[in-house]
């Protein structure tokens, strides 16, 4: 479908490549536009992002998760298909007799006992998996699931702040957290690059920061193409490679801990990583 919706006439939102800050307006838009959403692949260091995002604003009601997901999953079933579903059965059946929580897993392998932030923390279903050890925190800018956060993180002496990251970081103290979580957030961020920057600060040194993000670079993205799971438009902004989110993890001032090849594996739709401040 032809793309020719001005970027600059939804919401008044416009933005230059989030990475590297490059400059692409003149450059043609990607073959996985979705009208009126703009794709674009960045001619400097090759991200591909959603150039015209919704507004923060927008985002609290008109295009809430709780909202959209009912879309996307309608979506998912016009384009299933006989692999998909096989691949479903064999994730149940693995599910069923290896139970694995692979977040919580890296989570003990790595979280220290204290206050740990999970950004874009939904209605908190992290936060409630967490053990006690750890006093959860959380940034949510969908006021219905930030309500629903709020109540796991509150009784057990945490909070939830309603709003954008970039807002919701700034009210918490310098070298505060133990520990920072980013599960399935930082694809939705139209400014990463400020966010992690952010999290940085009120992170103590040494503190971790776990990632987990879809890989654009995947074989099922090129097999699939247009039908990937991996597109949602338009609460995904951003659509990371290995090598675009090791960039921009470097560039903000973070080491990279992990991040080996079963963590990017090119046959999952996922990647994982995990960051350090710096002692």
């Amino acid at each position: 479908m032809a793309v020719q919706a001005d970027p600059l006439t939804i919401n008044g939102i416009y933005r230059s490549c989030p990475l590297c800050g490059n400059e692409n307006k003149d450059i043609k838009p990607s073959i996985y536009s979705k009208d009126p959403w703009i794709l674009k692949k960045c001619a400097g260091c090759r991200l591909v992002y959603l150039e015209n995002p919704p507004a923060y604003e927008d985002l609290e009601e008109t295009f809430a998760w709780e909202k959209t997901s009912h879309q996307v999953d309608e979506e998912k079933k016009k384009n299933d298909s006989a692999l998909r579903r096989g691949i479903r059965v064999i994730k149940s059946y693995k599910e069923r007799f290896i139970r694995r929580d692979k977040l919580i897993d890296v989570v003990k392998q790595y979280f220290p006992a204290g206050p740990v932030i999970d950004i874009g923390c939904g209605g908190g279903a992290v936060m409630a998996r967490l053990d006690h050890q750890y006093t959860p925190f959380g940034v949510e800018i969908s006021k219905h699931l930030s309500d629903m956060a709020q109540q796991i993180a509150k009784s057990r002496g945490g909070r939830v702040f309603c709003g954008s990251a970039p807002d919701g970081l700034d009210t918490f103290e310098k070298d505060f957290f133990t520990a920072a979580i980013m599960s399935a957030y930082l694809e939705h961020e139209s400014a990463p690059r400020e966010v992690l920057q952010k999290t940085l600060r009120i992170l103590r040194p040494g503190a971790h920061l776990i990632i987990k993000v879809p890989n654009y670079a995947c074989l099922n993205r090129v097999v699939m193409g247009k039908k990937w799971c991996g597109f949602r438009y338009p609460d995904h902004v951003n659509y990371w490679t290995p090598k675009t989110l090791i960039k921009i993890i470097r560039d903000t001032g973070f080491q990279i801990v992990r991040f080996h090849i079963w963590d990017r594996f090119t046959t999952s739709d996922n990647m994982w990583l995990v960051a350090r401040k710096p002692a």
